[in-house]
């Protein structure tokens, strides 16, 4: 059942970019990273009462704390940047997530980093480049493109810290419980930077743009849920390989539905990252698979 929530994590994430344009018809990024967690707190909720009768938070946890900041940056950074951008421009947040952890790992936690490992951050570094570069002028990179660019980078950091954050409390708490406290925090952050911000509501309502809005809600709960009940059982490698090919779907959806162009520029960053992604999860799988031959 592992492979089955990787793959369908890596489906309805695939979506991400899809609907954050459609939502930016009608609603500033601000506002939207806002509903996103509303939506998603509701459902975590809702989930806690089915299974235990209560709600249960964790508010006082510094972790938990840093944790939903770091998402409320994950959402605003990357709804911002989306719709300034292509809806691929998410692709972007994973490979740079991943060097932001690598490098927490390497400078914090003084993990020792072989070439494998090292190969791999540069390849995703130069996916990162690739891809926002996308052929474009030097002024033109420099301009817009960058601010676009420093926005998904943005995203990836928070990304990062969130996980990081998860990791860190993981074994001692109920996965439904943790993300729900963190959402919390990561409202609340949200909402402070929506309140002195307009407008909030960019265009006319429609019913696209609305059922959009719910559906990222949703994969806001549900994506994360998918993911902790993936990792338990499938390896490392393999998990990071099918939950990497959300990047592939993610171009594909926005050249069929928004016809965003696609250059050779992004066919050579896509797998310039997704090479990168493998080469830095190898030691961690490698190290594994000693450890069970061990014991």
């Amino acid at each position: 059942m592992g492979y089955f929530y990787l793959i369908l994590q890596a489906l309805i994430f695939s979506f991400g970019g899809l609907l954050i344009k459609s939502v930016g018809t009608m609603l500033s990024p601000f506002l939207t990273s806002c509903l996103r967690f509303t939506i998603g707190i509701a459902m975590l909720f809702l989930i806690q009462r089915l299974r235990t009768g209560k709600l249960r938070l964790t508010l006082t946890d510094r972790v938990i704390l840093i944790g939903g900041v770091c998402k409320a940056l994950h959402y605003l950074a990357e709804n911002f940047g989306v719709m300034r951008g292509f809806s691929y421009g998410v692709v972007l947040v994973w490979p740079v997530q991943t060097v932001v952890i690598f490098l927490v790992s390497r400078l914090f936690y003084k993990e020792r980093v072989d070439y494998c490992t090292l190969a791999g951050t540069i390849l995703c570094i130069a996916g990162v480049i690739t891809i926002s570069w996308n052929g474009a002028s030097l002024s033109v990179f420099l301009g817009s493109g960058w601010i676009t660019m420093a926005a998904l980078v943005l995203a990836g950091i928070g990304a990062a810290g969130f996980s990081i954050s998860q990791k860190a409390r993981i074994r001692e708490m109920d996965v439904v419980e943790m993300n729900a406290s963190m959402f919390i925090f990561g409202w609340i952050t949200t909402l402070l930077v929506l309140i002195p911000t307009s407008p909030h509501v960019t265009g006319t309502v429609n019913l696209s743009g609305t059922i959009s809005m719910l559906l990222l809600g949703i994969i806001t709960c549900v994506g994360f849920l998918l993911q902790a009940a993936g990792i338990r059982t499938v390896p490392l490698l393999i998990a990071t390989i099918i939950q990497s090919s959300s990047t592939v779907l993610t171009i594909l959806w926005g050249v069929l539905f928004y016809h965003d162009p696609i250059s050779r520029y992004v066919v050579l960053g896509t797998v310039f990252f997704m090479t990168g992604i493998v080469l830095v999860n190898l030691p961690a799988v490698r190290s594994k698979q000693v450890q069970q031959i061990d014991e």
